[in-house]
């Protein structure tokens, strides 16, 4: 099918600490290879691929041009990328424009060991943890997701892990955009948009997920990724 895969790149990735002052995190590497290029390898060649940039851009963008020139790479320079009413929400909104069509989000520093599905259906992106109240959680029935909640006590055990598919588009844009002003630990999140598919069915769907925006995860990654244990918080 049709569609497009848009990468989340802009943050400064300050829980990665000394790593970050010298580069964007999404090219730490890892097992070779920097992050978001472990991302960009589970796509075809042919698939378009919009990156949203900010911190530190000129690095991602001259290592991923120059190692993908056959790559249909389209850059988004996000002009509010640290501070208050930033965060994934916003960075979204800056590439609308050119996710007019069914897509698939990956936050930079997600990985998972699994194909990554077509966006012919509404999904979300879950793993088990051991704690939710870090992250971003949802309530599931049957498969299908009844409820999100972000960053609160609760009795879910699956995560939002930072990659979700698109097929109502439009929907999506509209609950994003509606609900840009509910800003969640000083940042905009895209729990606002992924909410509003909840009336459309929005569906889980479980990864092997190795987080690299921590540096305990990333270590944890180092030592586990593809293969091994996943990442549980």
């Amino acid at each position: 099918m049709e569609y497009k895969v848009c990468i989340l790149a802009a943050g400064t990735g300050s829980r990665m600490g000394k790593f970050t002052k010298v580069f964007n995190k999404a090219l730490i590497p890892l097992k070779g290879k920097p992050a978001i290029c472990h991302i960009i390898d589970k796509f075809s060649i042919d698939t378009s691929i919009v990156i949203a940039v900010g911190y530190k851009k000129d690095t991602i963008i001259e290592y991923l041009t120059s190692n993908y020139p056959k790559r249909n790479l389209k850059f988004i320079s996000v002009d509010k990328w640290s501070g208050e009413g930033s965060g994934p929400g916003y960075s979204l909104l800056c590439c609308k424009e050119y996710l007019q069509t069914p897509f698939i989000q990956f936050a930079a520093d997600t990985l998972v060991a699994e194909d990554v599905p077509y966006p012919s259906r509404n999904y979300i992106g879950l793993s088990a943890v051991k704690n939710t109240k870090r992250f971003c959680s949802v309530k599931v029935n049957k498969e299908k997701v009844t409820s999100i909640d972000d960053k609160t006590v609760n009795s879910n055990k699956f995560a939002y892990i930072g990659l979700f598919g698109v097929n109502h588009y439009n929907a999506f844009w509209d609950g994003l955009e509606v609900n840009s002003e509910n800003i969640i630990d000083g940042e905009a999140q895209v729990s606002n948009g992924l909410s509003a598919l909840i009336g459309k069915d929005l569906n889980a769907e479980y990864f092997s997920w190795f987080d690299v925006g921590t540096l305990e995860a990333y270590t944890h990654a180092q030592n586990n990724f593809p293969n091994g244990e996943c990442y549980m918080g």
